[in-house]
């Protein structure tokens, strides 16, 4: 008998069987076919429109098989990792919970991961690098709870301290840039002018080169070459002024740019590591009030 090819509508119907109604072997993935427009996030696959149910039901075992070995892939990583964490060799731990949660996400493996990057909950350092306090932001809220239970308090302390020392610094460095602005813009300005005074000569002084060589074979007259001279001295002059004033406005406008950034100074320095840790501490325990 031929067998008949399912349409989308139909797979449309096959909805997600609620918790405690489990599905048949071999149909877990088919009850995730569910949502409109193909959209991935409403669980809808357009790679099953059309199959034949036999191909489906080929197609669901194949995907069950797949999501069997990466769970126990991910077991066997989880497995090493733990091991590890035991001898507290924390790096190892670190690599091995990384490439189970890359296999398969699984919360209590994300909050093994960070008990083993706080060194068995005894350092907060890695809550102030910024890639990790980001990624710890968007973690399960049993790895939050856990680190959070650890270190919470030491961390909202060191925030307030932080925060103390910032706030005048802040008006210190933006002083002394505004102080420091004006007179640096004035003098990239002051080598821009001449910059382009120069270039412009330049060119003028090599045009007059060429209007006067014109001029040799259609006159018995010294002046085209002289005046070919003068414009080659003026040419060379106007030259290596245009040289010249381009250093000066290379280094006149990389002042103007490191004036404006915070670690142009030895406070400023000190403000921009102050505003990466409490950017960091804005991540691990939310937005100050």
């Amino acid at each position: 008998m031929e067998e008949r090819i399912m349409d989308e509508d139909e797979l449309r119907g096959i909805k997600k069987r609620r918790e405690g109604d489990a599905p048949e072997d071999g149909q877990s993935l088919a009850y995730e076919l569910t949502g409109e427009d193909g959209a991935a996030e409403d669980g809808y696959d357009e790679d099953l429109v059309g199959l034949t149910p036999s191909q489906l039901q080929e197609e669901l075992a194949r995907r069950e098989k797949q999501r069997a070995e990466a769970h126990a892939e991910s077991l066997r990583y989880r497995t090493a990792g733990e091991a590890a964490v035991q001898r507290e060799d924390y790096d190892e731990a670190i690599g091995c919970f990384e490439q189970a949660l890359s296999v398969e996400y699984d919360e209590e493996v994300e909050a093994q991961l960070w008990w083993a990057r706080t060194r068995g909950m005894t350092s907060s350092d890695i809550l102030f690098d910024k890639e990790a306090a980001r990624e710890f932001s968007e973690a399960g809220e049993t790895t939050k709870k856990l680190v959070l239970d650890a270190f919470g308090e030491e961390l909202r302390n060191a925030r307030e301290v932080l925060l103390e020392e910032a706030g005048p610094l802040r008006e210190q460095v933006r002083a002394g840039q505004e102080t420091r602005r004006a007179p640096f813009i004035a003098n990239r300005n002051y080598y821009r002018l001449r910059f382009f005074i120069s270039a412009v000569l330049t060119v003028l002084f090599a045009v007059g080169i060429g209007v006067s060589a014109s001029f040799l074979l259609r006159t018995q007259s010294d002046l085209p070459t002289i005046l070919m001279i003068v414009f080659g001295a003026l040419t060379l002059i106007s030259l290596a002024l245009f040289l010249f004033f381009s250093r000066k406005l290379v280094v006149a406008t990389r002042l103007c740019k490191a004036n404006e950034r915070l670690a142009s100074t030895e406070e400023g320095e000190r403000l921009e590591q102050l505003e990466d840790a409490l950017a960091c501490l804005d991540y691990v325990l939310g937005p100050a009030d």
